[in-house]
C-alpha cells in the first residue's frame, strides 16, 4: 500500500473498482497551485491539460506500462486516470508528483510533451 501523503496532492485510490481498476486523481484546487506554469507555455492548465501531460509522459517515460493506463473522464476541475495495473498507475503518480513539486521539471515536461497529447 502506498502512503497517500507521499503522492500529495495526487490521490491514488488503491481499492479496486467493480471493473478491477484503480484511480489516480488531481482536483482543481490543487491544479491552481501550478496553473501559471502551464499558462506560461500556452498549455491548458486544468484536468484536460494534466491528462495530456500524463499521456505524453506515459508514452515517453514509461513505454512498457503506458498502454496499461486508461485516460478518459478528466474534466476541467478533475484529472483522472485509471488502470487495472496498480504498479503502472503508481509509476505515473510518482512522475506527476515530482513534476508538481518542481516547477522547472514541470516546465520541461510541458515543453517536451507531444503536441498530440498536450497542444500548445
Amino acid at each position: 500500500m502506498t502512503d497517500a501523503s507521499a503522492l500529495a496532492p495526487f490521490h491514488l485510490d488503491e481499492h479496486s473498482e467493480s471493473d478491477g481498476s484503480h484511480c489516480l486523481y488531481l482536483f482543481d484546487g490543487d491544479m491552481e497551485q501550478v496553473a501559471d506554469v502551464f499558462e506560461e507555455h500556452n498549455a491548458e492548465c486544468h484536468g484536460h491539460g494534466w491528462e495530456g501531460l500524463a499521456q505524453s509522459l506515459a508514452h515517453s517515460q514509461m513505454p512498457e506500462n503506458g498502454d496499461k493506463l486508461r485516460f478518459f473522464g478528466s474534466e476541467a476541475g478533475t484529472f483522472v486516470v485509471t488502470s487495472p495495473d496498480l504498479e503502472a498507475l503508481t509509476e505515473l503518480a510518482v512522475l506527476l508528483h515530482s513534476a508538481f513539486h518542481n516547477r522547472e521539471r514541470l516546465s520541461e515536461y510541458i515543453l517536451t510533451a507531444a503536441p498530440r497529447f498536450l497542444p500548445r
